[in-house]
C-alpha cells in the first residue's frame, strides 16, 4: 500500500497497529468465501473433504494479497471520514 494518498495526502498509517482490526475483516471475508467453496465442492460436486480442503488452500494462496489489500481498504473506509 502507498504511505499517503496521492489525491488528498491522507496518511494511510495513522498510528502503529492501526490495521490490527483489518485482520478481523480479512478473517470474516475469507471464512465465508472458503466455507462456501468447500460446502459447494463437498455437497454439490461430491468431492472428499480432503480434496475440497486442497482447493481451498490453493485458492487461499492465490488470493492472499488481494484479500489483505481489500480488508485494509475496507477497514480504513469504515474508520476514516472522507472529506473531498
Amino acid at each position: 500500500m502507498n504511505e499517503t494518498c496521492s489525491n488528498c495526502n491522507l496518511d494511510f498509517e495513522p498510528e502503529p497497529g492501526f490495521y490490527f482490526g483489518a485482520m478481523f475483516v480479512s478473517y470474516i471475508i475469507t471464512s465465508f468465501l472458503f466455507l462456501a467453496v468447500a460446502l459447494f465442492l463437498v455437497f454439490k460436486e461430491g468431492w472428499s473433504a480432503d480434496g475440497a480442503m486442497g482447493i481451498v488452500l490453493l485458492i487461499g494462496a492465490i488470493i492472499y494479497l488481494k484479500i489483505l489489500r481489500l480488508s485494509r481498504s475496507l477497514y480504513i473506509h469504515m474508520l476514516v471520514k472522507f472529506r473531498p
